[in-house]
């Protein structure tokens, strides 16, 4: 059977071909239809994609092919019905069903595959094909379902024609409608609209070109009416059922995206719930009155309400005031003004939970504008771990900010890129450079440019290098900071590396070693020096040489090579090095200790060396000791030095205690005979005899003294310089010391006409603890040193504190000055101001070197200032601590010491120390028995009981230690009462003193003998106490109960002018007593005070002892004893009336005899004129100055005492003066 033509038309074959033609109404139908239909199935597989159910999808897919489908049926019958060929047609229904499946099955085809998520050429062209062959196939199929007399073929060539058109346009439409948008090139909508033209311009250009392949083959039917097919009516109707298929796909896709926009609304409600109720942040929902609507459940959490609960309350309870009413301010505007003012902001603020408290918390609100309503959502975010995390982090900052700047030197950060930009410097660069930080990290500054072009070249590599190993690296180079100073920096360093492992930044630090770098060079210098200039060796903890330098070779006489490794003692004796001293050297050194000293040691061949050496042990960095290093000095030369030192420190040793010696025995042979001198030159003058013998034996007496006095400054000197002198510690008044000194130095200075003053502080007006006797010693010294060269105007003792709590006493004087020079030396034995000062003044130069001693002695010092002709001071400060008032005190002085009737044995060898203490102690009423050694002392005592013995220590035979030592043992054997003794002894060494007490003596007295000083230790040996009055010694007819006339009269040169003076004391009292009784009426203490006080040293010096006693009283008066002031006063004017009626009588006998005895005053002025020859030529008269002192009138007395007492101490200048002054007041009051 031939197929091809059943089908198809062979061109040339005798047929006759019917031709028809087309309504232009349904041409345009046909192609609306077809585009309708392309453009609706894209826009229905443009949603299938967004299908997310599978079987919604093919669904989806399905719809769209059927509508594509029959749409292509549908613009085939309307194109087919827009052909008329003039003859009836009628179609095969089930043939015609049939044609509508090709398109629909190729249209699923070409949309399932083109709504796959990726898209491709490959899928483009299979769709395309599909599609195109769909219609193709359709449209023959439905040609070939026509019922018609003509019979039908086709031409081949316009068939393949046809169905080319159709796949290219079918594909081009895909392309554009579909792949194109699925690529994102063309919108959506333009895509649809121009893929569907293209669609439906591929399905009506392959249904017109396939009609043009149509060859109807047969005769027009005769009257055949083109109207009787109906096309017209046909093809609306079809019109109306594709229409319909479409709304009917249209409406199963609109269906399908409804139930997935419902499933997925329910799946994004579920989601939305399950995110809000999972959610760490508050979700609250409000309403523009600020009433909350709903929450999620981090609500509860974070606020402790429930949803229940919050639901309808105010955002109030969420947020205090005044957060919550500027945002309810904030809602009101944005409804009233329709302006989201608050929507996405967030603001941290406080939120308050349901117990009350608060909590950082960050709100932002967004609006939700709904139908018929405005809502507010809230998202509340909890700060507190944030704020936790942010005070963690800031805390952090400032650490990593403290530490970055407390570290030493400069921390950095440098990019590895580029040229090595600085990231991050702290602060410290301003110091190292010059330059802040901001101007390196800005790259104002860079600092490649501060270092040095040589340290550069050298940097670099070792940075590079390390880079690539990934090590960190160290390195030192030279800068020069912004004022041109070179400074050595230290760079530690190490890379970062990214997370591919790269290096991409350096991290370091610059440390600036600009002064270790200058202390290791001064050091290496040190070492050097000393390497080269002194001896030094390096030996192992064992003692092993490790190494020695040139120089401890050539002392010790070796080579290094053979020392090396031998032991260090190969330098000692082969003895010493046994011994455990040192071993024990060697054991300290291990545990580190360092070891120094002088040693003996050896070098090669026996050379013996004293060596200085310090072994000093060396400590590694965890402090092991590791070596020892030995560095060591010959001192053999001062060793031998040392030794000649040594010898003569033995000779002068050997020469001081022969000094020593010599001054023990120079004071006992000096002070025996002085004894006798003195004690019966005072015996002497008690006994009556002429006027020029008493002058002349108190001359042989004052001269011993000052000898004796002499004796006894140059033996304290010896004493102090040897350490031996000690000194008594005792509570004092410090007021009674210096009115004590002040009297007894008082007339001193009337006889040169000097105002002797004293300034007491009222704070020091106390008690203390210290050495009374040295104190007053010393200020003896200075004052009367003081009064000696002073020739006018005043002396002075100022008494105070200083700041630091010490007493200072200033010793003022308006002399004539001593020379700056001299000053350095005035405290040196033996130096006075001048060289002339000895010869006019008189003196050892002693006294200030003594003093100086005696004051460091006791812990203060001495100074000196002065001023030439305007005097000089002497200043004395002493630490004296606060002591306290003795138990019991008397107003007597020591001479009034009453003893009763003793039973004494005095033992002395001398003869005349003998006779001595016999009349002195019988005159005090005692039995005194003699001995003149130790043998008889113990004869006497054992025939008989004494009360006391007075032992001398120095005796032949037996000494007094030995007789001392003797009576203390019988006693202990034969239980015998104990006898006190007492040592006697012109020694002065204290182990004399310490020898006597370890004899058993009870008490020491020196000689001289001085009765109040041994009258005194009797009464400390026999513990008995001060009388209240002198009962027991003999009154002298000279001494009565008011004044003391003996006394007065050595106090003030003669009795005459003794008794002249308490005349004008008592014209002088008068004044004073009414003073008094105003001030006690007044109640003025402070004056009544100050009146006795100076009263009480007047009287003294005027030894009237009851007045003095009663200033005394009124002076230590208290408030609590202010009654009996009146009583007092009264007392004291008893006694100057009572003196007044007792010195009546010996004033007009005084004047009785002045007046017999008073020669013409031109006889007077005549011996006086002589007297003054005589002086000036440096020569004495006794006889003439006793002729002036008998016959002169009373006013001379006082100037003729000063005279007599200047001839004694040889000061013939200032007699001069003195009788030149008494020459001009007689010749003006003559005149």
């Amino acid at each position: 059977m031939d197929w091809y033509s059943i089908f198809f038309f062979r061109a040339g074959a005798p047929t006759t071909l019917l031709y028809g033609s087309y309504d232009a109404w349904l041409v345009v139908l046909s192609a609306l239809v077809a585009i309708g239909s392309s453009i609706l199935a894209l826009q229905l597989t443009r949603l299938s994609q967004k299908q997310t159910s599978v079987l919604s999808r093919r669904l989806s897919i399905i719809a769209s092919s059927v509508s594509l489908g029959a749409g292509i049926w549908a613009m085939h019958f309307i194109g087919m019905l827009a052909y008329q060929i003039c003859t009836p047609v009628s179609y095969y229904p089930d043939a015609t069903l049939v044609s509508m499946m090709p398109s629909i099955l190729a249209s699923y085809y070409a949309l399932n595959l083109m709504s796959e998520n990726q898209i491709d050429y490959r899928k483009l062209i299979k769709g395309g094909f599909a599609v195109g062959a769909g219609i193709g196939a359709m449209h023959y199929i439905g040609m070939l379902a026509m019922r018609m007399e003509p019979l039908l073929k086709f031409d081949l060539i316009w068939v393949l024609v046809s169905v080319v058109v159709a796949v290219v346009l079918s594909t081009l439409s895909l392309w554009t409608g579909i792949f194109l948008n699925h690529k994102g090139k063309i919108p959506p909508k333009l895509s649809i609209i121009v893929g569907g033209v293209l669609m439906g311009s591929a399905i009506t250009a392959m249904h017109y070109t396939g009609m043009a392949s149509a060859r109807f083959l047969g005769q027009a039917k005769p009257g055949f009416n083109p109207d009787d097919n109906q096309s017209i009516t046909l093809a609306l109707g079809i019109t109306l059922v594709t229409i319909l298929i479409g709304i009917i796909a249209t409406g199963i896709n609109a269906l399908i995206r409804y139930r997935q926009m419902l499933a997925t609304i329910q799946a994004s409600e579920t989601r939305l719930s399950t995110i809000l109720d999972t959610a760490v942040d508050g979700i609250v929902t409000i309403n523009t009155t600020g009433e909350m609507i709903a929450c999620n459940d981090a609500v509860e959490k974070l606020f402790g309400w429930s949803k229940t609960e919050i639901k309808g309350k105010n955002i109030s309870v969420l947020i205090p005031e005044p957060d919550s009413s500027n945002h309810l301010h904030y809602l009101k505007n944005a409804l009233a003004s329709g302006e989201a003012t608050i929507s996405n902001e967030g603001r941290d603020l406080d939120a308050i939970r349901k117990d009350g408290t608060t909590f950082p918390i960050r709100l932002a609100i967004g609006e939700v504008n709904l139908f018929n309503e405005t809502l507010y959502v809230g998202f509340i975010t909890d700060l507190s771990q944030r704020k936790a995390i942010e005070e963690a982090v800031r805390e952090k900052d400032q650490q990593i900010q403290s530490m970055m700047n407390n570290i030493p030197g400069v921390t950095f950060r440098v990019s590895l890129e580029g040229e090595w930009n600085i990231l991050l410097i702290s602060d410290a660069a301003l110091q190292m450079t010059g330059w802040p930080a901001r101007d390196f990290l800005s790259g104002q500054q860079r600092f490649s440019p501060l270092m040095h072009p040589e340290d550069i070249a050298r940097v670099r590599p070792i940075a590079v290098k390390a880079i690539k190993r990934l090590v960190s690296f160290e390195v030192e180079f030279r800068i020069t900071d912004r004022n041109g100073q070179e400074k050595w920096i230290s760079a530690v360093a190490s890379p970062l590396l990214n997370k591919d492992g790269m290096p991409y930044a350096m991290d370091g630090v610059l440390l600036d070693i600009t002064e270790s770098k200058q202390k290791n060079a001064e050091f290496e210098g040190i070492v050097n020096a000393i390497n080269f200039s002194n001896n030094v060796a390096e030996f192992t903890i064992d003692g092993f040489v490790v190494s020695a330098n040139q120089h401890f070779l050539d002392l010790l006489g070796y080579q290094l090579s053979e020392v090396i490794g031998r032991h260090h003692s190969i330098f000692c004796a082969p003895d010493f090095a046994l011994t455990e001293a040192y071993k024990q050297k060697w054991l300290s050194l291990r545990r580190g200790e360092f070891v120094h000293g002088e040693f003996l040691r050896y070098g090669k061949a026996g050379k013996q060396i004293w060596i200085n050496a310090s072994y000093s042990p060396v400590r590694d960095v965890d402090g092991k000791v590791v070596k020892v290093l030995m560095f060591m000095m010959d001192i053999s030369e001062r060793k031998q030095m040392e030794q000649a030192l040594r010898a003569a420190k033995e000779t002068a040793e050997q020469a001081a205690n022969a000094k020593s010696t010599f001054l023990a025995n120079m004071s006992h042979e000096i002070r025996t005979p002085m004894n006798s001198i003195i004690g019966f030159s005072e015996l002497l003058l008690d006994t009556p005899m002429q006027a020029e013998q008493r002058n002349y034996l108190s001359t042989i007496n004052q001269s011993a003294k000052s000898l004796l006095h002499l004796l006894n400054d140059i033996l304290d000197s010896a004493k102090l310089e040897k350490g031996m002198l000690e000194i008594e510690m005792v509570d004092f008044s410090l007021r009674e010391l210096v009115d004590g000194l002040i009297s007894s130095l008082w007339f001193q200075a009337r006889k040169k006409n000097l105002d002797l003053r004293l300034r007491l502080d009222a704070q020091t007006d106390g008690y203390y603890h210290g050495a009374e006797h040295r104190i007053r010693q010393v200020l003896t010294n200075l004052l009367g040193n003081a009064i000696k060269f002073t020739e006018t105007g005043h002396v002075e003792l100022n008494v105070h504190t200083t700041a630091q709590g010490e007493i200072q006493f200033d010793i003022i004087d308006t002399g004539i000055g001593i020379e700056e020079s001299r000053l350095e030396v005035i405290f040196e034995p033996f130096t006075q101001a001048d060289a002339s000062m000895s010869r006019r003044f008189g003196g050892t130069g002693l006294g200030t070197t003594i003093s100086k001693q005696l004051v460091e002695l006791m812990g203060g010092r001495i100074t000196a200032s002065s001023n030439i002709g305007h005097g000089s001071c002497f200043s004395v400060v002493l630490p004296l601590v606060t002591g306290y008032a003795p138990e019991s005190s008397s107003p007597y002085p020591t001479s009034m010491l009453a003893l009763p009737a003793l039973r004494i044995l005095a033992a002395d060898d001398i003869e005349q120390n003998r006779r001595l203490l016999s009349i002195v102690l019988e005159k005090q009423g005692h039995h005194v028995t003699l001995a003149s050694n130790g043998e008889e002392v113990l004869t006497a005592w054992q025939q008989q009981a004494f009360d006391l013995i007075l032992m001398d220590v120095q005796m032949p035979v037996m000494d007094g230690l030995s007789a001392s030592m003797h009576i203390r043992a019988v006693e202990q054997q034969t239980g015998k009462a104990r006898t006190p003794i007492i040592a006697l002894t012109a020694s002065v060494l204290e182990q004399d003193r310490l020898a006597a007490a370890e004899a058993g003596m009870d008490g020491f007295a020196s000689k001289p003998i001085e009765l109040p000083s041994l009258l005194t230790e009797i009464q400390r040996v026999l513990t008995l106490q001060r009388g209240s009055t002198p009962t027991s010694a003999p009154a002298s007819a000279q001494t009565s109960a008011h004044f003391d006339l003996k006394k007065g009269a050595q106090l003030w040169g003669d009795a005459q002018t003794y008794l002249h003076e308490i005349h004008v004391y008592l014209q002088a009292s008068r004044k004073h007593i009414s003073t008094l009784q105003q001030a006690i009426k007044d109640q003025e203490i402070a004056v009544i005070r100050q009146i006795a006080h100076a009263n009480k040293g007047v009287s003294a010096n005027l030894a009237l002892l009851n007045i003095q006693h009663s200033y005394h009283a009124l002076e230590q008066m208290t408030e609590d004893q202010w009654p009996t002031c009146s009583a007092q006063v009264a007392q004291l004017q008893d006694h100057l009336q009572a003196l007044q009626a007792a010195i009546t009588p010996l004033l007009s006998q005084q004047a009785t005899t002045t007046d017999k005895a008073t020669l013409p005053m031109s006889q007077l002025l005549e011996w006086l004129q002589t007297l003054r020859t005589l002086v000036v030529m440096n020569e004495l008269d006794d006889h003439l100055v006793n002729q002036l002192t008998q016959h002169a009138p009373a006013a001379w007395h006082q100037a003729l005492n000063t005279i007599t007492q200047q001839l004694n101490d040889f000061d013939f200048e200032q007699a001069v003066m003195q009788i030149d002054q008494l020459l001009a007041t007689q010749t003006q009051e003559a005149s």
